[in-house]
Formats: structure tokens, C-alpha cells, sequence
């Protein structure tokens, strides 16, 4: 076993009951293994740290080793007569005596080098050459993205135990052979979290956290990968075909090949080569938050998804195969011709387009179709408000027109084991006559096109279908790889809702075990526009301070209290802030396209859908009771401000046989 001391730390500090899963720091995960403490001259990993200058020198420590290092050490257990003081390693030795000075420096237990911070007798001056380094003195306890628990450092043995990460005992190692009273015996560094009988080896400890790998077996990079909330140990090696051995792996997560570590670093050193994190070709990884409100996320997945190396076998986190021919697509969307317009710009008096099926903005950039019709009156500029049987408002993303017509899902709640593809619809019907659905991706409401199981009563939207496996999002850090997840009673760092019965897609971080986000949160734009202020409206990831501690902050738009935790936008000019949800184009209707147009006996003219809204005298002319806002939607004529409930339209509907116009 190796030695190991209790720590010096207070006991309630430390107490392993007490702890949750501690935020490490958000160093770039390529130098987190490099970046060594300049106390302890461990590697930093992912425990918090801090930085200082000290006589013209930067100094990154542990926040262990810069605060909790006792300045004298009395009865210690390996020098219980002597007093250790707390010394530092002086870099400024006469080369000439580099060997007598390393030979003076070292640890009288583990021999190696004393650098940086060490402790020594007191009684030094007087020949007493004893000196322990931080480690062998101390309990010194790190954050290691394995575990998510503090780890202490030891040294030992290392081939007495199984190395959690790779399931493997290492060999007895050559580089740390000392002599200690007449022995040969190796101390090797190992970090051991005792409460949970986690042991992780140094080799392991430093693995790169990404490699490629031979061509022959897979030609995207490997990510080092340890279950957390969303990856399970269950995959079977694709080198060896063998069963997980240790907690980490190496993963793409784009084609889901997976590799033990021993077969993909131990069993050939030289077939592999360790690569940057932010020079990995990682394959349709998505980088948020897009621009504004105005920019779709389609395009950009769909170009991710098309151009890297074409390969159409794994579209997304949660769908795979392609069953069916894209290009068939396209004839089976829309009743009439579809017209390609690869550049319209929009003027100043147009309305934005939506595109049906992903329920988002076509920008002025993007390609996009339009129903033949729509594309004639509005050239004609038709006045004509009888637009039944015309799509004044039909519109699709070039991308969006050319989707996958089948997908193989890997949703919790509808696993490819069942055998079910989900299919491509562009009406669900099954509920709703306004083709309404819940979407079991973001738990949102939705009127665009669904990825759907009719047998399970399962539905995807398009966007939720075709999320990549992989993104990176700016306030986390752009080499903090996220990969996809499934949430369930763990928080979101947006939002910090957990979702306890409903299952929802999600992406947490690779390399960090605190940082978790909805996909829905991930996609929330930079920023958005108001009408509430002049300014365009800044997402807020971080906690703001509040100038006046006991003020406190209100949302412009609903007058309720803000959570200084929770992501938001602001406007720093005008000292303004608004929750997410009170944000249109954000939420819980943002994939709803509003607009569409019914007709129901009595009344001659369309009705329109539009938001409901809580106002007093705000009453349905079908039912004489007041329209709430907790309706979502309502609908009415906007020449006789004749509106109903979304309720009582669904019962004229289907009482009088009403037919549905819609518009999209």
C-alpha cells in the first residue's frame, strides 16, 4: 500500500459526505496536464488554481498549495523529533554543483527532486539533511477530470493495484528506481480517492485527450472520455471487440467508435498520435451561440453534416442512418410547386420568413423555396384576403427541403433496439388540427416538421432531430468539447431546471464534470432585439453583481425578480435585464409558427393565430369566458376582432367540420 498521511487540512473542509460535484477551474483542457503547480509541481489538471507574480516570476498554484500549507510541521511521522519548516527551491544554485545541489535537494523519502515548495529540518544548519517534497509531507489533494472527487497524490506501488482508468495494473516503473536503505523499490506517483476506492496511475492521469489513430480503423479523432451524466460504460472496444475494461475510453462520438485505453495508447505506443484539442478535426461539431435571433442553426448543421467527408451514416447525437432517398424529399413536402430562390434580400417593410419545417428564420443569405402560388401574388400583389387554398406563407430552408426522410433514433424514450426508424412527416395530425406537437427532445410545442414513431407515440422536431454529437459553446471555454447528453435530474448551467420525468437532449462537457446545458439553452443566440430598448440585448452567462447588494433586480418586461444565477440577456447602456422566457423569439412558443389561418361557421373571415394574451375584456365570442395568457394561443380576426380560445376552436372545428387554411 502505498504511504500515505492524514491530511492537514480541517477535518469539515474535507469530509467526503459533504461533496458535490466541485467546480473545477475552465483552464484550455490542452494545457491542463502541461500547467504544473509551482508549489507541489504537480500537474494543475482541473483543480481550481490561482496565478500571482513573485519577484518577476508567475506563479500558478493549487488552491490547496497556495493557501493551505502550514508554515512549520511538528511531530511529523517519518521525522517525529525534528521541526519541518516550509522552504522553497532556489533556482539560482551554481550550475558547477547541479549534482551535489540535486543530491542535497532530495526527498529523504521518495528521493526525488525537492522543487518548488519542500519542507526541511530546522536543524539543517546543524547536518540534519532531512527534507520531505509536498507530497510525501502532505495529503495534497487535486481535481482530475476522472473522478469527481478530490484525489490525493501518493506515491508507491503502483502494480499493487488496478488503475481505474484503464482497468490495467501498470508495470513496475523504471524511471522512478530508487536505492532507500539497501532496497531497490520503485515509488511511483499514483492519486487514490480513498472513500470511493478510486485509484488512477500518473501515465493514465496525463493521457491526451485526444489522438488519431491508424487510418485503417478510424479516421476521425478519439476523444478521451470518462462516464459521467450521459455516457455509459457499456460499449464494446471497436479494436478488440472486447468488454469495457477501466472507466475511460476513447470515443468518436460522430460515428460512436470506441476504444479501450490500453488497445488505442498501451498495446501500440507508436500507432497513435496525441493532437490539440483545438487542432482536432472533430467531426460536425456546431460552434455557439449563433450571432442573433435572425441566424437559423439548420444551415450550419446540415453544411457540418454534408461536408465533413460526406458520410451520412450519423447525422446527429440521436439519429444514425439514412433509410430512405433525401432527394424524394423535396415532392413529398408540399402539394405545389416549390420555386428556388437563392438570393431574395428582404426590404425594410417585409415580414420575416419562417421557414416551415425547422420553425426558424431565413436569413437574408440563405437559399430558400417558396410555394408557386405565394411566389404569384405576391408579384401580382394580391389583395385578395381569401387566401384558402393559396400558401402565402409557405417557405423552407434549401436545407430543410432536402432532409433525411428516415432516421434511426437514440432517444431514451424511443431506442433503436425497438426497430423503429423515425419517419419525416410534415403534418401530425394526431392530436391537434393545427398540427400542434410535443416535441420529445426540448418538451416544446411545435408546428413544423416532425421526425416521428406513430407506434410510439414519439416525435422529434427537426431541430432536436439534428443536433450534432459534439459542440463547443464561447462561454465555456472554445476547446471544451460538449458532447451530447441526455438530462435527467442534474441542472442545467442556463437555466438550472432539472428535469426529473421528462427526458431532454442536452450536451455536457468533456472535459469538465460541472458544466451541463440543455440543447435548447445552447442554442439561445448572442444576441436578440427588443422593442423594450434601443439596444441589441447581450446574452449573460455569467453571475452579475449587483451594484447595491440589497437592490433587487427586476425583468424589464414581466416585473418579476432575477435569478443573478441564471443566463439572461442585458443591455449594460441602459442597465437593463430580461428573462429568457419573456423574449419572443425565445420562448416557449418559438417553435410555433403563428400566423396560420382557420375557418369555422359563424363568423365569414378567416381567423389567424396569434398569441394569447392576459388582458382584462380580452373574452372568446364562442364561450363568453376570458383568454388567458396560459392558453399559448388564441384566434382572431383582425377586421372584426372576433377571437376564440384555441379550445373552442379545436371543438367548432371538429363539431362543424371546419376546415383548416393554414398558411404554413
Amino acid at each position: 500500500m502505498p504511504f500515505s498521511l492524514p491530511s492537514f487540512r480541517p477535518r469539515d473542509e474535507w469530509e467526503h459526505d459533504k461533496w458535490d460535484v466541485e467546480v473545477g477551474n475552465k483552464i484550455d483542457p490542452d494545457d491542463e496536464n502541461s500547467l504544473l503547480c509551482s508549489a507541489c509541481c504537480l500537474p494543475i489538471f482541473s483543480t481550481p488554481f490561482i496565478t500571482s507574480v513573485d519577484h518577476d516570476h508567475n506563479l500558478t498554484m493549487h488552491d490547496q498549495c497556495a493557501n493551505d500549507l502550514p508554515p512549520q510541521l511538528k511531530g511529523h511521522p517519518l521525522h517525529p523529533k525534528g521541526e519541518l519548516i516550509l522552504s522553497v527551491h532556489n533556482n539560482n544554485n551554481n550550475n558547477n554543483n547541479n549534482n551535489n545541489n540535486n543530491n542535497n535537494n532530495a526527498c529523504s523519502r521518495c528521493l526525488t527532486i525537492c522543487e518548488g515548495r519542500f519542507y526541511k529540518c530546522r536543524d539543517s544548519y546543524y547536518n540534519c539533511r532531512f527534507k520531505l517534497d509536498l507530497t510525501c509531507a502532505l495529503t495534497i489533494k487535486i481535481l482530475h477530470r476522472s473522478h469527481e472527487h478530490r484525489l490525493t497524490a501518493v506515491r508507491g506501488k503502483s502494480y499493487s493495484f488496478v488503475c481505474a482508468s484503464c482497468g490495467t495494473q501498470h508495470d513496475d516503473p523504471s524511471y522512478t528506481l530508487v536505492r532507500y536503505k539497501g532496497h531497490t523499490e520503485p515509488f511511483d506517483l499514483s492519486y487514490v480517492c480513498n472513500s470511493c476506492d478510486f485509484w488512477i496511475h500518473r501515465d493514465c492521469a496525463l493521457l491526451p485527450n485526444a489522438i488519431n489513430i491508424d487510418d485503417k480503423l478510424h479516421r476521425h479523432p478519439l476523444l478521451l472520455t470518462y462516464p459521467g451524466q450521459g455516457v455509459s460504460m457499456v460499449h464494446v472496444c471497436d479494436i478488440c471487440g472486447g468488454q469495457p475494461e477501466g472507466m475511460g475510453f476513447y470515443a468518436c462520438f460522430y460515428c460512436r467508435y470506441y476504444a479501450h485505453i490500453k488497445c488505442a495508447i498501451y498495446s501500440n505506443p507508436h500507432g497513435f498520435k496525441p493532437v490539440l484539442l483545438k487542432d482536432a478535426q472533430v467531426p460536425a461539431l456546431l460552434r455557439l451561440p449563433m450571432a442573433n435571433e435572425n441566424t437559423s442553426v439548420m444551415p450550419f448543421i446540415r453544411k457540418k453534416d454534408v461536408t465533413n467527408g460526406g458520410d451520412s451514416s450519423s447525422i446527429s447525437s440521436i439519429t444514425s442512418t439514412v433509410r430512405d432517398d433525401s432527394k424524394l424529399l423535396l415532392l413529398k413536402v408540399h402539394e405545389h410547386p416549390l420555386i428556388l430562390h437563392e438570393h431574395h434580400p428582404l426590404s425594410t417593410h417585409d415580414v420575416a420568413r419562417v421557414c416551415n419545417t425547422c420553425i426558424q428564420i431565413i436569413s437574408s443569405t440563405d437559399p430558400f423555396y417558396t410555394c408557386n402560388f405565394n411566389f404569384i401574388n405576391n408579384n401580382n400583389h394580391n389583395d385578395d384576403d381569401d387566401h384558402e387554398g393559396q400558401c402565402q406563407d409557405f417557405f423552407l430552408h434549401t436545407c430543410c427541403a432536402h432532409l433525411p426522410a428516415t432516421l434511426v433514433s437514440q432517444h431514451p424514450y424511443h431506442d433503436s433496439d425497438k426497430g423503429h426508424p423515425l419517419t419525416l412527416l410534415s403534418k401530425v395530425d394526431t392530436y391537434s388540427p393545427f398540427n400542434l406537437f410535443w416535441c420529445h427532445g426540448c418538451w416544446r410545442q411545435c408546428n413544423g416538421f416532425a421526425y416521428a414513431c406513430t407506434e410510439c407515440n414519439f416525435y422529434l422536431d427537426v431541430i432536436c432531430a439534428s443536433m450534432p454529437a459534439s459542440i463547443t459553446h464561447e462561454t465555456h471555454g472554445k476547446t471544451h468539447i460538449l458532447r451530447s447528453t441526455n438530462f435527467t435530474a442534474k441542472s442545467c448551467s442556463c437555466c438550472h431546471e432539472e428535469k426529473i420525468f421528462n427526458l431532454e437532449i442536452g450536451y455536457e462537457c468533456n472535459n469538465c464534470r460541472d458544466f451541463r446545458i440543455h440543447a435548447k439553452c445552447a442554442l439561445l443566440p448572442d444576441t436578440v432585439t427588443h422593442r423594450f430598448d434601443k439596444h441589441p440585448l447581450k446574452l449573460v452567462t455569467t453571475a452579475w453583481a449587483r451594484v447595491d447588494p440589497d437592490q433587487e433586480m427586476f425583468c424589464e418586461i414581466c416585473e418579476e425578480g432575477m435569478s443573478m444565477y441564471n443566463w439572461c440577456y442585458g443591455c449594460d447602456k441602459c442597465d437593463q435585464l430580461f428573462h429568457i422566457k419573456c423574449i419572443q423569439p425565445l420562448d416557449s412558443l418559438s417553435k410555433i409558427k403563428l400566423g396560420f389561418s382557420i375557418r369555422v361557421r359563424g363568423h365569414d373571415c378567416p381567423l389567424e393565430c396569434v398569441r394569447a394574451l392576459t388582458v382584462a375584456r380580452y373574452k372568446c365570442d364562442h364561450c363568453a369566458e376570458t383568454i388567458w395568457e396560459s392558453g399559448k394561443i388564441a384566434f382572431e380576426c383582425s377586421k372584426c376582432y372576433y377571437k376564440i380560445h384555441k379550445l373552442c376552436a379545436v371543438e367548432m372545428l371538429f363539431l362543424t367540420r371546419g376546415k383548416v387554411c393554414k398558411k404554413t
